[in-house]
This record gives C-alpha cells, structure tokens and sequence, in this order.
C-alpha cells in the first residue's frame, strides 16, 4: 500500500510538471510573436490600403495609385503631379486617426522615392500629424530628400527630435506636451511625396510605427 501511494505521488508530480513546461512554452511562443508586431504599419502588399493623395497630384482623384511590384518590397504607392503650383502629400487612412498617444516615442519609419529632374527642389513641412487645426510637424533637410532610388527616412515622435509646432518655417520646438496634445486625437497623418517645382511623381512604400 506504501508503495503505492508514493507511485501516485510521483504520478502527479510528473504531471503537474509536464503541464507547468506547457504553459511556460505557450508563454514563450506568444510573447515574441506580440513583441513583434508593429503599432501600425502599411506594407502595400495588396492594396493601397486606404492612402489618398492630398494637394497638386492625381488630376483630382484622391485615391493612391498602386503599383504590385516594384516597391522595396512585393508593391507601393505613388502619384503623379498636376503641375498646377500646390503641394502633393500621401494621406493616412482613418486607421491613423483619434487617440495615438502610443505612438509618443515611437519609431516612424517609411521609404520615398521621387522621379524628377532634381534641378528645382523646395523646402516644406515633410511629415505632419494633426489634431484639428493644432499641427506638428517634421521637415528634412534638402540634402535627405528622396532619389530615384528607394530612400528610407527613420525620426523619433518625441520632443527633441526635431519636430516644430506650426509649419515648416516654425520655429518654435514641439514639448513633449504638445506632442501629445496632438497625438490624443489624430486627424491627420500625412507624409510629402513632392519635393521638385515641375513635373514630377513618387512613391511611398513600408510605413511602420514601432518602439
């Protein structure tokens, strides 16, 4: 009977470890897999995915062109410009809006190409997001400015990372509180694809916001 009892208390033992190394497997498997995964993204792999085109591009329409292929990876968005004086920007869809303060310190990341004569290029607010009328805003240098070649862009949303309140030409510094005032309800996101007074087009492709 002594042995017995203690067969049994082996038996439930065993089992008791065998379903802790379970869990603690299922723990493993699903934590990288949610580490993983983006905030946001748009990765064009088979749509537009709602990206308009706001300003001087596209003879009107707003809806993004979609190439299939071509883009950094498996297709992108592009628009062509009406030459009409504006500027042209590739506009998030509503996915992007309300409240986004987790994207406060966070990586946004994409890629611009432009093809154009690069003999007129002009300084404007490069990545805006907005809560009303209240704007903050990124602007490059003319330097970065995309090329023919697929030309990946990396900023930090997070004070003392560059970004301006206001337009291009502010100079007044974004605070951390005013970041956040306008990421607490977002109703626009936009990137700039034109970069050339003239005719000229470009494309967006890998937009991802991370930490």
């Amino acid at each position: 009977m002594k042995r017995i009892k203690v067969r049994l208390h082996t038996i439930i033992i065993a089992s008791l470890s065998l379903a802790l190394l379970s869990a603690c497997n299922k723990d493993d498997d699903s934590g990288p897999q949610a580490e993983d995964k983006p905030i946001a993204d748009s990765m064009f792999k088979e749509n537009a995915e709602g990206w308009r085109i706001t300003g001087d591009a596209q003879g009107g329409y707003t809806e993004a062109s979609y190439s299939p292929d071509g883009g950094v990876q498996d297709g992108y968005i592009y628009a062509d410009d009406n030459v009409q004086g504006g500027v042209w920007y590739f506009t998030a869809p509503e996915t992007y809006h309300g409240d986004k303060n987790e994207f406060y310190g966070a990586k946004l990341s994409f890629s611009l190409f432009q093809d154009s004569d690069m003999s007129n290029q002009f300084e404007n607010s490069d990545i805006i997001f907005k809560n009303g009328d209240t704007q903050i805003t990124y602007v490059y240098s003319p330097d970065a400015y995309p090329g023919e070649d697929w030309t990946d862009y990396s900023v930090t949303i997070s004070a003392g990372n560059g970004w301006l309140i206001g337009e291009y030409d502010s100079e007044v510094e974004a605070t951390e509180a005013d970041i956040k005032a306008v990421l607490a309800n977002v109703t626009e996101f936009s990137i700039r694809g034109e970069f050339e007074s003239g005719p000229d087009n470009g494309g967006l492709d890998n937009i991802i916001i991370d930490k």
